[in-house]
């Protein structure tokens, strides 16, 4: 799953859905050298964010030496000119970033470390050829500015850098069972290439002894700073935030560390130019009790540090999901009443704290709970004065947490009061990121927020006037369609906006959905065309047959590509999903190209064994190969040693509980080939993995049960405690559990709560709904018909149809893990028949 940084770049190129960076509209502005003709003997190509030059004629080795360049925003075009008047007198194949735009994503402050500073690669063919290049690159560019390249050697002072690493596209699947870029090894097989943010080189390569004085150059780099690095509290491209002791006193502090010409934001500010604002005003700011105070500022090495006083106390943030009761499906009037005093109590100190700062000529101009520290006695301290500037500064701040960016035309003031009501929204309804999705959820969200929380038009901060003061015309249609007697308009609509975000024409996407669908060519079936297929396919919905025509040509496309994985993200999945819209041809295909792949390391459905196994069962009938059932068997055996304590190589112990990740998805595929060959070993096996699940569970103050993982409660379908239950109630038909029925009831007791993140299928309220009619009967109707309603809260109504909003709700999605074919599918299941004819939910979710 991408984190809330990588789910930023794909917020850049489309305001719509989630999107590649490479689809940045940069088309005006773009450096001359990947315009007009390229030049004589050359081809030229676009890949992504990059421009690629490869003389005619020219051969490239897999792997080897390369070399990168990085630049400063405001010397970039300077830079290139030099290394492709180099590159192209030598003949060299390199690439660069094709425009001001592209270095600023790929040098952002949310840009991954792994590629930070990297503006120009260069390819040489031979090591002779590297070292030469180097040495003439290092002369031409000494004294040229631009970021550290964090993954690589530095060659001088220059800022041009050397790595070991692949020249040509290579893939393999790491530990965890990710496709992942690769390296070939002396022995011909691929492994991982390592992208973290430290020069390091495979096992097998020998430095060149002309690398060896800047090898020492490096280690011998650096300098001291007089404390002592106690937690890593964030890290970025920009630098890391840490909790530090004085080194002699104990003293704890907080370290803000700034890369030079790193870490750009939407202004083309560096990690340095934030951090000299900040300096300015806690300068300003200096004696003010709501805020921390400033001990020094040094600079070690290439990095400038800001030492800031350590506030005891919690993130507002943490202690506001503390508190929350709406996650508690049975809270009361009188717990939510208490928790709108508290955030009272604490927005009326955000502006008293704001009014000091204004007091002192000084604009936030960042405020979001994640800036704001509660000390022990309840009194606010905000912190991250990045965007900090003077009062009267009538620009709009380009900071802001997602769905919470002041508006256009509020400057000064007016903006710290906007993003005061944005807070104090937050803490109430903490799903404020969908106004990135459709602005006109603001006003909706308020009106729930005081109905929920009983607050009368007078409470709160005062409504901004950039904020409409009626809900719009989308959410009138939405909430219309929720609250009408049939699902079926809603399906129909849900279709609807599925065809509307189609593009066929595209090679890397059939279908809009998560960040994590790039990563497979939009294929698979959790976030590509597979899934969103099977969906239609299942809600008896019509598509055009181009659709299935391009899934099977981008198969094929990708038949390159390392053919393990699970059911959700590997080839075995595409296929079932493939048999089950009718393509068997294509289907048998993509299954026989996968019988002879390397089997996944994990075990679980997603990406695993356990899913591998699950959609082999599958398509020993759909494809009539008794071949794939045997190879079923002998996976769900491996698995049953593997849960009985025996190591079988190249296969891991399931560690998570959860259905799509762990215990229960072994569990199920043990149950499902119990049901098929009556081996009661398989019905030992799913028990021995069901009890182990379960046990993973905890009993929290409101009776739930829930999936306690790495200090996380977990409920939903994919890794949490009601995707247990759906396995356990089907373990139950068959065999016996020692309180197997109590801990289904708990975990109905967490499937209908007031308030849920996210609308999707496996993390989302319509998984627990789901979850929710299957294991409450006909006396949970009401309660999931309830929260089939409070679908409003997310789903947008455009005149395309429906739209859903996707993971971290910034972009909608149409995928099925996150978006609208995740929703169609469940709204299908909850109206498929009634009684002994209704669906099997367990089938419903794995393509059964």
């Amino acid at each position: 799953m991408a984190d809330v940084h990588e789910t930023q770049l794909y917020c850049l190129a489309d305001p719509t859905y989630y999107d590649t960076p490479g689809r940045l509209r940069d088309g005006d502005s773009r450096y001359p050298l990947g315009l007009g003709e390229p030049p004589e003997g050359w081809r030229r190509e676009q890949r992504g964010l990059w421009t690629v030059l490869r003389p005619d004629g020219g051969h490239l080795p897999e792997q080897g030496w390369k070399l990168h360049v990085s630049a400063a925003q405001d010397g970039a075009e300077r830079t290139l000119a030099v290394v492709a008047g180099i590159c192209t007198a030598r003949r060299v194949a390199f690439k660069f970033l094709r425009s001001p735009a592209a270095l600023r994503v790929a040098n952002g402050k949310y840009a991954g470390r792994g590629g930070s500073g990297k503006f120009v690669t260069v390819y040489p063919a031979t090591d002779a050829e590297f070292l030469s290049l180097a040495e003439e690159l290092a002369e031409a560019l000494d004294g040229f500015p631009g970021p550290y390249v964090l993954t690589d050697l530095r060659i001088g002072d220059a800022p041009v850098y050397a790595r070991y690493g692949a020249f040509v596209e290579l893939w393999c699947r790491d530990a965890e069972g990710r496709t992942v870029p690769a390296l070939r090894d002396p022995s011909g097989a691929l492994v991982p290439d390592p992208r973290e943010p430290a020069f390091r080189l495979p096992a097998w390569v020998e430095p060149p002894a002309a690398l060896r004085p800047h090898l020492a150059a490096r280690e011998a780099a650096g300098g001291d700073l007089p404390y002592r690095i106690v937690e890593v509290l964030q890290v970025s491209n920009a630098g890391g935030i840490y909790l530090a002791e004085k080194h002699g006193t104990g003293e704890r502090v907080v370290l803000r560390e700034a890369r030079p010409y790193a870490g750009l934001d939407g202004t083309g500010a560096d990690a340095l130019t934030r951090l000299r604002r900040e300096r300015w005003a806690l300068e300003r700011l200096a004696g003010l009790a709501c805020v921390p105070r400033l001990h020094e500022v040094r600079t070690v090495w290439e990095h400038t540090f800001l030492v800031q006083e350590h506030i005891e106390g919690v993130q507002l943030f943490a202690e506001a999901i503390r508190r929350y009761p709406l996650v508690h499906q049975n809270c009361t009037a009188e717990q939510r009443a208490a928790y709108a005093r508290w955030v009272g109590g604490v927005v009326d100190g955000l502006a008293e704290a704001l009014g000091a700062l204004h007091a002192r000529g000084v604009r936030f101009g960042d405020l979001h709970p994640a800036n704001v520290v509660l000390r022990p006695d309840g009194s606010v301290v905000l912190v991250d004065f990045e965007y900090a500037a003077e009062l009267d500064d009538r620009r709009v701040p380009t900071a802001g947490a997602a769905g919470q960016h002041v508006p256009p035309g509020l400057g000064g003031a007016e903006a710290d009061r906007y993003l005061l009501w944005a807070t104090w929204l937050m803490l109430l309804m903490p799903v404020m990121e969908l106004a990135d999705c459709d602005p006109g959820k603001l006003p909706a969200l308020e009106r729930r927020a005081r109905e929920w929380f009983g607050l009368g038009p007078e409470e709160g901060p005062v409504r901004p006037a950039a904020v409409a003061r009626v809900e719009s015309a989308s959410e009138r249609r939405g909430r219309e369609l929720l609250a009408g007697p049939s699902l079926d308009p809603v399906c129909r609509e849900l279709v609807a906006g599925i065809h509307a975000g189609a593009t066929p024409d595209r090679p890397d996407r059939l279908f809009p959905g998560d960040v994590a669908g790039f990563a497979d060519g939009g294929t698979g079936v959790s976030h590509g065309a597979a899934g969103v297929l099977y969906a239609l396919h299942r809600a008896g919905a019509d598509w055009p047959q181009e659709y299935a025509d391009w899934l099977v040509a981008a198969v094929r496309r990708r038949a390159d590509r390392p053919a393990a994985g699970g059911l959700y993200d590997g080839p075995l999945g595409i296929a079932l999903a493939l048999a089950r819209i009718g393509r068997t041809e294509a289907a048998e295909e993509l299954a026989g190209r996968a019988r002879t792949a390397l089997p996944a390391r994990a075990a679980g459905l997603f990406g695993g064994r356990a899913g591998a196994a699950l959609a082999r069962l599958r398509l020993a009938d759909a494809l009539d190969s008794p071949r794939d059932l045997a190879h079923a068997l002998d996976d769900a055996r491996e698995l049953a040693a593997v849960l009985g304590g025996a190591p079988v190589p190249g296969l891991d112990e399931p560690e998570a509980a959860g259905l799509l990740y762990g215990l229960a998805g072994v569990a199920l595929l043990q149950l499902r080939l119990y049901r098929r060959t009556g081996e009661r070993w398989l019905l030992d096996s799913g028990r021995v993995a069901l009890e182990r699940a379960v046990a993973r569970c905890v009993r929290v103050p409101d009776g739930s049960a829930q999936v306690l993982e790495s200090g996380r409660r977990l409920a939903y379908l994919d890794r949490g405690s009601s995707g247990i239950a759906l396995v356990l109630r089907e373990y139950l038909e068959h065999g016996e559990l020692p309180r197997g029925e109590a801990f289904l009831a708990d975990v109905r007791k967490v499937c209908a709560p007031g308030f849920i993140r996210e609308p999707g299928l496996f993390r989302g309220r319509v998984g627990l709904t789901l979850a929710l009619d299957r294991l409450g009967g006909a006396p949970a109707r009401e309660a999931v018909l309830g929260q089939v309603g409070r679908l409003q809260w997310h789903l947008v109504a455009r005149p395309e149809g429906l739209l859903v909003p996707g993971m971290r709700l910034r972009r909608f999605s149409a995928d099925l893990h996150t978006g609208a074919a995740g929703v169609l599918l469940a709204l299908s299941g909850l109206t498929e028949g009634r009684g002994a004819e209704r669906a099997d939910v367990l089938d419903l979710l794995t393509l059964g």
